[in-house]
């Protein structure tokens, strides 16, 4: 648009360019492939345990980060890392870099 300036504020999330991205959860960990360094923000279909780090499907109900189903969190992801989660039984973690 012609003329189109913008001024982003330091509290808006900054999505362009970044897909969301989903992780199958079950009884068994898995993890994600190696992530871009950012915020991400992670939403869980059910209770999911999750861990964050170079290798993360060592993940349990123990060591891991209990994020309840349904809600939203935010996270700091270094470059590499990785995103591992758990559940009780079959569900979907989505991850989406926000900045």
């Amino acid at each position: 648009m012609p003329g189109f300036t913008s001024s982003v504020s330091d509290d808006a999330l900054d999505i362009e360019g970044f897909a969301a991205a989903q992780l199958v959860t079950s009884s068994s960990a898995a993890q994600t492939a190696a992530l871009a360094e950012g915020e991400y923000e992670i939403w869980a279909s059910q209770d999911t345990y999750i861990k964050v780090a170079p290798t993360a499907n060592d993940v349990t109900t123990t060591t891991g980060y209990l994020l309840r189903s349904n809600n939203t969190i935010s996270v700091a992801i270094r470059a590499g890392s990785k995103i591992g989660a758990i559940a009780a039984g079959a569900g979907t973690l989505s991850y989406h870099r926000v900045g």
